[in-house]
């Protein structure tokens, strides 16, 4: 029972949906507003992620075993994708949609969401070679450092942020290394498994030395240092994890670089 009740928690997104929540609300929670942004921003994952995966379902693009699971559990995920977009879109309208800069910024997200996953004749944005990863780090960093930037005029670690969500994000395409099409090119297809745990090190520990040489100047340096020697141990149990299950320990950085931020105000 724990294990399936685990497993649905992965694979509908809500636990990435929480470890961002408290990232967010971490990183920002001085703000008036983060929290309801904060919320927003996980609504709008579990509705984005589970359309994408209804929408994968659909056309028969998923690995076997995740499209067995998603026929059994389409009645609920349906209910989180429609639901969570619905109410992620009105507390957007509601609380943030003022700024005219930042409305087209989100259109460009939203657009992207969609031709993530939905063919322009044979090919949609995620199979274009060598470009799967950058489209989600550029709405995640658009989303979780940009926006806070421009509601809250929050100061921003960017070089920090780039390369942190660069390490959370490429294990993601370490668990469909042997499902996406070679033609994709990604991280780990074009660099193998071992080499794209290698680059993770590389940046983590390029991370950290800034951090170190930069203390003085760094916000909420305490969970930054956290997050990142948490993923650098990480990355040295890559092979007893395994690859299809290291980007759900590698999601935990969020929830815990956004609860030392909150611990260490």
């Amino acid at each position: 029972m724990f294990i399936k009740s685990l497993t649905y928690l992965i694979r509908s997104h809500i636990l990435l949906a929480v470890f961002s929540f408290f990232f967010l609300y971490g990183l920002n929670f001085y703000y008036q507003g983060a929290f309801t942004y904060s919320l927003t921003i996980s609504f709008g994952i579990l509705g984005v992620y589970n359309f994408h995966r209804l929408w994968k379902f659909k056309k028969g693009r998923l690995p076997l075993e995740i499209n067995s699971w998603t026929f059994y559990n389409r009645r609920s995920i349906w209910f989180f994708s429609v639901s969570m977009l619905i109410s992620a879109m009105t507390l957007y309208l509601i609380f943030f949609s003022g700024n005219f800069t930042q409305n087209i910024a989100a259109f460009i997200c939203l657009t992207i969401s969609i031709f993530y996953v939905k063919r322009v004749k044979s090919l949609s944005l995620r199979e274009i070679p060598y470009m799967k990863v950058f489209f989600v780090i550029a709405i995640w960093f658009i989303l979780f450092f940009v926006f806070p930037y421009m509601l809250f005029n929050a100061p921003q670690e960017w070089g920090i942020a780039l390369m942190f969500l660069f390490v959370i994000l490429i294990p993601s395409d370490i668990k469909d290394v042997f499902f996406d099409h070679q033609k994709m090119r990604t991280i780990p297809q074009v660099f193998g498994l071992n080499g794209s745990i290698r680059m993770i090190q590389i940046v983590v520990v390029t991370a950290l030395l800034i951090l170190i040489c930069f203390r003085a100047s760094v916000s909420h340096i305490e969970a930054w240092a956290a997050g990142f020697s948490y993923l650098l141990l990480l990355s040295f149990m890559f092979k007893k994890i395994g690859y299809k299950y290291f980007f759900v320990l590698v999601d935990f950085a969020f929830l815990l670089v956004g609860i030392i931020s909150i611990y260490f105000k």
